[in-house]
């Protein structure tokens, strides 16, 4: 055998993005040699499936049959849907070993449902409120209070995020909603003032942290890199890490990125997780190797040790 194992990385282009995430995937792809992997790009919109009790054939690829991968990397980010979900549950139900599973995946694409899981754990989240319409103003103002965070359920990168600095704004931004896309999913969220402009993003692979950068937003309250911030090392404790991997329990997460905000009430809230996270600026910034862990990860998943693994590597060079 000349590699460790063969995988895909599922991913669709987001046309909806502030930053496409053609670094992080040209990383993994050319990393995984250097790993003893082999990996290549699947759209999940090429793929067909067929349901059938033999468990045989489920799978093709632009209409033609092909060998299943010995594992799968998620990374459909916001563009994940109904049929995508499908095509990632079938290949688990083939026993093709997904970093993350579906229902990882699923979960951290609802932001609400995820933070719900997460506050019934105990763990801190921010107040959150689904939105009905016609919105309560007094019901959010008793409870929340003013500035107020408004999210759509599903989005990245800072896109779908708006702050209504008092009641009015609120006000007149939701009825503005509501009058062009009644259907219009949004949650609202508690505004913490000790992290205005500045949160903490940790990327984590098998429940272990890879690194923590503190984000600072130029202008505004957003402080997404991918929407302009600076960025420097978090160093982070020991509790930090066993927060960390808490959640990564609680949500069966092998791979993801966590955004906390300052709150001086607990320290750190949970924000918000993503399963399929961006690391240009964690890379650049704390001077690690994402793709390096996710592969190492594997190696444990697949139970291939330092020797083996140093064998293989010397295979490839021949």
């Amino acid at each position: 055998m000349k590699y460790a194992a063969r995988g895909w990385i599922l991913w669709r282009p987001d046309p909806g993005l502030v930053k496409q995430e053609k670094y992080e995937i040209d990383r993994l792809l050319e990393a995984a040699p250097r790993h003893a992997y082999k990996v290549k790009l699947v759209n999940p919109d090429d793929v067909q499936l067929l349901v059938n009790s033999e468990k045989r054939d489920g799978i093709f690829v632009k209409g033609r049959k092909v060998k299943l991968p010995d594992f799968v990397i998620p990374r459909m980010g916001s563009t994940t849907n109904y049929f995508s979900l499908a095509v990632l549950r079938q290949l688990e139900n083939l026993g093709v070993y997904c970093l993350n599973g579906s229902a990882a995946v699923e979960l951290a694409q609802d932001k609400l449902l995820h933070l719900q899981v997460l506050a019934d754990a105990g763990l801190p989240v921010p107040k959150t409120i689904l939105v009905q319409f016609p919105v309560d103003a007094d019901f959010v103002e008793r409870e929340m209070g003013f500035p107020v965070v408004v999210k759509t359920l599903v989005g990245t990168q800072g896109s779908g995020v708006y702050l209504c600095e008092n009641r009015d704004n609120l006000v007149d931004m939701l009825q503005f909603v509501e009058a062009n896309n009644p259907n219009a999913q949004l949650i609202l969220q508690q505004f913490l003032s000790e992290s205005r402009g500045r949160d903490v993003r940790v990327v984590s692979v098998g429940g272990h942290i890879v690194a923590a950068m503190e984000r600072i937003a130029k202008s505004g309250f957003k402080s997404n890199y991918s929407q302009g911030g600076e960025a420097k090392p978090f160093e982070y404790g020991h509790r930090n890490e066993l927060s960390v991997a808490e959640v990564m329990r609680v949500l069966d997460m092998d791979v993801a990125g966590l955004d906390f905000l300052y709150d001086e009430e607990v320290g750190f809230r949970i924000c918000e997780v993503n399963s399929s996270p961006g690391f240009e600026g964690l890379e650049s910034t704390c001077d690690v190797d994402v793709p390096a862990f996710i592969y190492e990860y594997l190696d444990v998943k697949f139970r291939i040790s330092r020797k083996a693994k140093a064998r293989l590597l010397a295979r490839l060079k021949d």
